[in-house]
């Protein structure tokens, strides 16, 4: 693997985020790493009954400032 070019998908740029996400029953984590390379984590719960949707979203929304 050519450095910044994975086999399977596009070539990743600087401008674009990439999110990781592992749903629990508790919790959702998500780590997410911003176009200048820092890498962010946060921390959800799976299931919020005063919120509509999906935390996972909501969490990526909030951090792209969306």
């Amino acid at each position: 693997m050519r450095h910044g070019v994975r086999k399977d998908r596009e070539p990743m740029t600087a401008t674009q985020w990439n999110f990781w996400i592992d749903r629990g029953g508790t919790f959702t984590d998500l780590v997410g790493r911003a176009p200048s390379g820092e890498l962010v984590v946060r921390k959800v719960l799976s299931e919020q009954a005063s919120d509509c949707g999906d935390p996972a979203v909501r969490a990526i929304r909030e951090l792209m400032g969306l």
